[in-house]
């Protein structure tokens, strides 16, 4: 319904600063949802991953999918802006014309349309290419407004979206309603799920699993899995190929990650978060493989080093085939620790 993107064009943005070190709580604005979600769930040492020639496997492994370049693997830079709100901020007008029935919404108005006003940062960027996506976050830091085709009237001061959701950042970041689509993703969950953050890079560890997108020559037209609920059009779409929406692919655990031959820091942490949580195909991009979304804030370095890494870390991503509502990450004890928890949980 409402995506695609060129991935080579991406956006914009503001983030909160990480918690400290020596807090033993996770802040849901530098690492949302719960400690239950897929995102913050380690992989089970029971999981099982297709063989390499597998059709699943091969398919998101080959860059000409559908033709030379087909599936060009990428790292989605600036992927989009992240804004919080401040107590100064001027109250705005926002329209939409679609959100979630499912959702709780305080704002009045019916999910086919509506207007409300909203305590809103300045210079909100809409980007990520023709999606204009955007996240502004509550000031509490407890719930995120996610936005796409998102545009701004300066004579009007009127925003709008086509789409928004306001999603729960200590909730699970996925459908919580079978066959609904609860989210701004094509998969049917959050935007901000998998986001991958520049003090992660910073810090060479990324203790989430990840965010992809596969190109439209790869993904199925129909197929989803758990934990996905939807896909693009409801599966009136152009795809071609055979990847179910909701796939997740890591790195085996046999594969020695020093034998690779990656170079840069952010490279192994990557692929360590690869091979500890793995990644979710949550979308979809015209010619192609986004292997991973970077918040606006990273620097053009940590792009770079990520795009000389890249093609090292797809060479190893083998589809799960055992990932489910029940064994999220597949069943097992779990093959490493998993992100501090929210105060509270």
């Amino acid at each position: 319904m409402h995506r695609s993107a060129a991935a080579l064009v991406l956006v914009l943005a503001l983030l909160s600063p990480p918690a400290q070190a020596d807090d033993p709580f996770r802040d849901p604005v530098a690492q949302p949802f719960a400690s239950t979600s897929i995102w913050n769930t380690p992989l089970g040492r029971g999981a099982t991953f297709q063989s390499g020639d597998a059709a699943e496997t091969a398919l998101l492994r080959n860059q000409n999918a559908g033709g030379p370049a087909g599936a060009y693997a990428w790292i989605g830079g600036h992927a989009f802006g992240i804004y919080r709100q401040a107590p100064d901020d001027p109250e705005r007008t926002w329209t939409y014309r679609g959100r979630p029935p499912s959702v709780p919404w305080p704002h009045g108005g019916a999910p086919n349309g509506g207007r409300f006003t909203l305590r809103t940062p300045p210079g909100i960027a809409f980007l990520g290419g023709t999606d204009r996506h955007a996240v502004l976050i509550d000031a509490e830091g407890r719930y995120a407004y996610e936005l796409w085709l998102g545009a701004f009237d300066p004579a009007r001061k009127l925003y709008s979206a086509q789409y928004l959701v306001r999603t729960d950042l200590r909730g699970s970041g996925i459908s919580a309603t079978p066959g609904a689509t609860e989210g701004v993703r094509a998969f049917g969950g959050s935007l901000i799920g998998g986001l991958v953050r520049r003090a992660e890079l910073e810090r060479g560890e990324i203790r989430h699993a990840i965010a992809m997108a596969a190109s439209t020559s790869q993904a199925s037209p129909t197929r989803i899995v758990w934990p996905a609920s939807s896909t693009d059009g409801g599966g009136h779409n152009a795809h071609t190929g055979t990847i179910p929406m909701g796939a997740l692919f890591a790195i085996p655990p046999q594969v020695d990650l020093g034998r690779l031959g990656l170079t840069t820091p952010e490279g192994r942490a990557l692929a360590r978060a690869f091979q500890e949580f793995g990644g979710y195909i949550t979308d979809t991009a015209a010619r192609t493989l986004v292997i991973a979304y970077l918040e606006e804030g990273c620097t053009e370095t940590q792009i770079n080093h990520l795009q000389s890494d890249k093609d090292k870390i797809l060479s190893v991503l083998a589809m799960v085939t055992n990932n489910d509502a029940a064994h999220p990450g597949g069943p097992g004890a779990r093959v490493a620790p998993p992100p501090p928890p929210l105060k509270g949980e």
